[in-house]
């Protein structure tokens, strides 16, 4: 059914003034309404197939030349219209063409369940949703009419709803709601139901809600389910008349004795049965993305391959209905935002992919009639127009909009604009790369799911120029900006989460930019290692980019952390902030994201330090664009060693060093100093996966995960009576709309002058070690901001010594060692090793461990049986005692330098085989 088109463009132009401030000024490249007589002056009448459509409008007959153009275009050879930007969304293909709408995928349509007149049980089939780990769910009416469905809640004596899993095993469990409520719109808006025995389910009028809009909502705990083969959600109710109830799955925790239509951000709203169908404006209480989203047409790519693969006219009228109403409703006809560019150049770019695309499919059918047919082209040119013209400093909106420009020009070579589009699009994307990078490579937006996504429009084009023979000169670029992407991958394939994102596979993506330039170490991290050669190095530093990495290897059993004070376009306030992963898990997350709405989790997620695994002084977000720097990256083959340090906070300057073992374990310093002489409050906060389950070690204030199975982690402060500790209860947001409940430890500490933080991160392959223990030791008579010592006793029996120099370099003792360099740590047991950066001297209880006759960078030994390994980076092979490094290994047999076995001599315990630079 065809949508009536809405007379209300001046009406929509004036809400729109109202939020100007959403959008730049009017571009002076904007064209406004084309006539017929100028839109069939812009066609190139050179192109084979067009000359009946010019002697048409050679007569002036431009209903003729509107029927020859569209005849011309149904019988034009396919051509390359580039790719929908989205395969697949929640609910298009039913919920669509009835103008429901859904931003992003926190709630998905799942079914439609029927509830009649009479109270009955109603069932649904939620299996999708339960497999993929979300559990809770939303009702919406299906249908708007003054009908109110009415549904036992879980505070019902009987009849309370049902989620009933059948497990793999053949078992049943039978869960009911933790939480349930519904919210009323109108002056019911500030309300709470959570309380009720009832909730309701209800939709009427024109518009996307009305006063008596109900919607609700319920959430089930899933701790300690898997394996389900299926799922049914079973709710017990009934209507005034036979009634329709849309069922969504709903990613997102709530507490119903405070949810009220107020207080929710909502991205599912509908126009059914209203006769100007989607009006295109931002509906009140919706998250700021939804009009943007729905402008961009991300259905047009379900709905046109649906009507490809079925030939139904359904799906081609409907989405030739939807374009049309747009072209009415939206398209900024005399606005002041320009035709063709509502809202933004950015959603103006994805719309005209997706319509690209979808021409091409939607062309030959009988749908399309020949008024339709221009009003398309029309809109398509005047948004090429706009996006060869407008200009962006976000480096993704102006690659997007590129993109976009370029697939149009190789599309539609009859608009005469066509070939300054390609040339104008191909120039800007060859060169952009240079303005989207730093010079290490980096990307210059601060945020995991851009990076990667900017990368894969790349390969996108690089993959589309190829095929049209247009040349792509910057691969080099392109080349740096892959390994950057590459060294940020967590040892599972996925990213680590930071910025305005959430954490996603990569893989897919280094494969393909590795196979277009034949490059193999992105392949065999795009294939985790089935393919290409591995890299050769675990650690980077990015400089300019302001991040370092380090890693054990390039498996999914490896060790990972990640080191940022990066800065940009969606940043948040998380200088110098850690990332860890090992045995196969994250332990310590970026908590994420969840959407761009002002809702008090997404403010809390985006724009506080606090939620962040950093420090936080006197409850003040950073700003992230103050000066900051990586100061030392060492990476020695047993360790790496990350220092840095940043103005972000406005109290005090803060400096971490992070030294970090191949085995995962790190040890983290943290040094403040104060701007005044003023009290000053500092917390330092880790956080970590929503099914963590930290718990606080009562004596050691240790914060220990306990993990249902699998890697578990203890966070170890030192100075435990110094500290105020907390498990505090926070949100976890693994992707854009998805939210739910997580812990993070916090240590606070408060006082005048300068403080410090020193922190162990142990990892486990299973249960964490929840008696490890940390005593400081004394050096000298030095504060910890000027040199500090620990004492780490671990719970299997091992001991650990740790030293970390902020002053100058001298000759200092701590419990029963002397050092002369900057940082030392110093594993006993029966597997004895030593890190150190910077030195030349180690004693212990007056022996010595190692000696070198001049200042060694970094070395690490280990010593175990009877084989001594030594590496160090610029380490050379030498016996000679005058020259060499000496080392405690009285039983050594074999010395490998490395990696590599070479000869040695020995002094008493001292074994001779490496020389310092």
């Amino acid at each position: 059914m065809r949508t009536s088109l809405r007379a209300t463009v001046v009406a929509a132009a004036t809400a729109l003034m109202v939020l100007a401030g959403t959008f730049g000024a009017r571009d002076a490249s904007t064209a406004e309404n084309l006539s017929d007589a100028e839109f069939f002056r812009l066609l190139d009448y050179g192109v084979a197939g067009l000359g009946q459509v010019q002697a048409a409008v050679q007569k002036g007959d431009y209903a003729a030349a509107k029927r020859e153009l569209l005849a011309y275009y149904r019988a034009r050879p396919a051509n390359d219209a580039g790719k929908f930007t989205h395969k697949d969304w929640p609910g298009v293909l039913e919920l669509t063409p009835d103008h429901i709408w859904t931003l992003g995928s926190g709630e998905a349509y799942l079914t439609t369940a029927r509830f009649g007149t009479q109270e009955a049980a109603v069932s649904a089939d939620v299996t999708s949703a339960i497999t993929g780990r979300t559990a809770g769910f939303l009702l919406m009416a299906r249908i708007k009419d003054p009908v109110t469905v009415v549904v036992n809640s879980r505070e019902k004596a009987s009849g309370k709803p049902a989620l009933r899993l059948t497990l793999d095993d053949g078992s049943v469990r039978t869960l009911n709601p933790t939480a349930d409520t519904y919210i009323k719109a109108g002056a019911d808006a500030g309300t709470a139901y959570g309380a009720k025995d009832q909730l309701q389910v209800r939709d009427q009028g024109a518009g996307p809600f009305t006063a008596e809009t109900r919607k609700a909502f319920l959430q089930f705990d899933l701790t300690g389910v898997s394996g389900v083969r299926n799922a049914t959600l079973t709710l017990t109710g009934r209507a005034d008349a036979a009634k329709d109830v849309m069922v969504f799955s709903n990613s997102e925790t709530f507490v119903e004795s405070t949810r009220t239509w107020k207080n929710t951000v909502q991205n599912t709203y509908s126009w059914q049965g209203d006769p100007g169908g989607f009006d295109w404006l931002l509906p009140t209480g919706a998250d700021k993305e939804y009009w943007y989203q729905l402008a961009r047409f991300f259905f047009a790519g379900p709905l046109a391959t649906a009507y490809q693969k079925t030939a139904d006219e359904k799906y081609a009228d409907a989405l030739i209905g939807t374009m049309t109403d747009f072209i009415s409703d939206a398209d900024g006809y005399g606005t002041e935002y320009g035709a063709g560019s509502y809202p933004r150049s950015l959603d103006t770019a994805r719309r005209l992919d997706n319509w690209t695309a979808a021409y091409e499919i939607l062309r030959t059918s009988p749908s399309l009639d020949a008024e339709e047919n221009v009003q398309i082209l029309k809109t398509m040119y005047r948004s090429g127009l706009h996006l060869q013209g407008n200009v962006h400093d976000s480096p993704n909106w102006m690659q997007t909009q590129k993109i976009s420009l370029l697939h149009a020009a190789v599309y539609l070579p009859e608009f005469t604009a066509a070939a300054g589009w390609r040339t104008n699009a191909a120039d800007f994307l060859a060169a952009q790369l240079n303005d989207s990078t730093y010079p290490d490579g980096g990307y210059r937006e601060a945020t995991s799911g851009y990076a990667r996504g900017y990368v894969a429009q790349y390969v996108d084009l690089v993959e589309f120029m190829k095929q049209h023979g247009i040349a792509f000169p910057a691969t080099e670029k392109l080349r740096a900006l892959g390994h950057f992407l590459m060294d940020q991958t967590l040892p599972n394939g996925y990213t680590a989460n930071y910025g305005d994102s959430g954490s996603d596979d990569q893989r897919s993506i280094l494969r393909r930019l590795g196979e277009l330039l034949g490059d193999q170490e992105l392949i065999y991290v795009g294939t985790s290692g089935k393919a290409g050669t591995k890299p050769q190095h675990v650690a980077a530093r990015y400089p300019d980019t302001r991040v370092a990495v380090s890693r054990s290897g390039w498996s999914a059993a490896d060790s990972y952390l990640r080191y940022n004070i990066d800065r940009g376009p969606h940043s948040h306030p998380d200088e110098l902030s850690l990332v860890t992963y090992a045995h196969g898990r994250e332990l310590l997350v970026d908590p994420g994201t969840y959407s761009y709405s002002s809702d008090p989790r997404s403010d809390w997620l985006r724009k506080t330090t606090e939620a962040h695994n950093t420090v936080e002084v006197d409850n003040l977000p950073q700003n992230n664009t103050a000066a900051g720097e990586i100061t030392h990256f060492v990476s020695n083959p047993a360790f790496d060693l990350i220092s840095g340090n940043t103005d972000a906070s406005a109290k005090a300057w803060h400096a971490r060093s992070v030294l970090t073992l191949r085995s995962g374990v790190s040890l983290v310093s943290d040094q403040l100093k104060p701007r005044d002489t003023a009290t000053h409050r500092y917390e330092q906060n880790w956080h970590f996966l929503p099914d963590a389950n930290p718990v606080q070690a009562a004596t050691s204030k240790a914060a220990v995960t306990k993990f249902a199975s699998g890697a578990n982690l203890t966070v170890v402060p030192a100075d435990p009576e110094k500290l105020t500790a907390q498990v505090r209860n926070g949100y976890y947001s693994p992707a854009f709309y998805h939210v739910s409940d997580a812990k993070y430890a916090s240590y606070v500490k408060q006082g005048k002058g300068n403080a410090t933080f020193d922190t162990l991160l142990l990892p486990a392959p299973a249960a964490a070690d929840d008696a490890v223990r940390i005593n400081r030791l004394a050096v000298g008579t030095l504060t910890p901001d000027l040199a500090t010592a620990l004492d780490i006793r671990y719970g299997d029996g091992g001991r650990g010594t740790y030293y970390k120099s902020w002053a100058s370099k001298a000759a200092r003792s701590f419990g029963s060692y002397s050092f002369d360099g900057k940082m030392l740590y110093v594993q006993e047991g029966a597997v004895q090793s030593l890190v150190m950066y910077d030195g030349s001297s180690v004693k212990r209880a007056g022996k010595v461990l190692l000696t070198s006759p001049v200042t060694v960078n970094d070395v690490a030994a280990t010593y175990a049986g009877s084989t001594l390994r030594v590496d160090g980076r610029g380490l050379t092979a030498s016996t000679d005692p005058a020259k060499a490094i000496g080392i405690a290994a009285p039983n050594a047999t074999e010395v490998l330098l490395n990696g590599i076995r070479v000869t040695f001599s020995r002094t008493g315990d001292l074994v001779y085989a490496a020389a310092a630079p």
